[in-house]
């Protein structure tokens, strides 16, 4: 089981995001918004963050930046998403996203890289039971 946290501002999205990797075995929890995904992400320490590139209040690209200059977090992989498409891969690349995938994008694909990126992190913070009972702010 991997906790993943989503981060994403349209809420059908995220709920097909949610709902897939749930169905797939992981614990999910989400963010609508990049100042909610970084203080999540330090507080829950997932295995693994799905960052939208496009997002309110900051964006997917500083929030990553913050997170990989951040201690708890920085060994935390983010795979970035966005419909935009390849011109943002080099932008997210530099911002420290350790992935990318374009949406929309096939379930096996996404699941796939979830699987090989999980293991990259250092297993994450808090206890399990505290991750699947916690309440996210700002979830989508």
């Amino acid at each position: 089981m991997v906790r993943v946290l989503v981060v994403e501002d349209d809420p059908a999205v995220c709920d097909v995001l949610t709902r897939m990797l749930r169905r797939a075995g992981h614990t999910v929890r989400s963010a609508s918004n990049g100042a909610d995904a970084v203080i999540l992400a330090q507080e829950q320490r997932p295995d693994l963050i799905l960052m939208d590139l496009v997002l309110p209040m900051i964006d997917g690209l500083l929030a990553t930046r913050r997170l990989k200059a951040d201690a708890r977090t920085a060994h935390i992989p983010v795979l970035a998403l966005t419909a935009r498409g390849l011109a943002d891969e080099a932008r997210a690349r530099a911002a420290g996203c350790d992935g990318f995938i374009t949406k929309p994008c096939a379930m096996e694909h996404l699941l796939a890289q979830v699987a090989a990126f999980a293991g990259r992190g250092d297993g994450g913070g808090g206890a399990d039971d505290q991750w699947s009972q916690r309440v996210g702010v700002g979830t989508c």
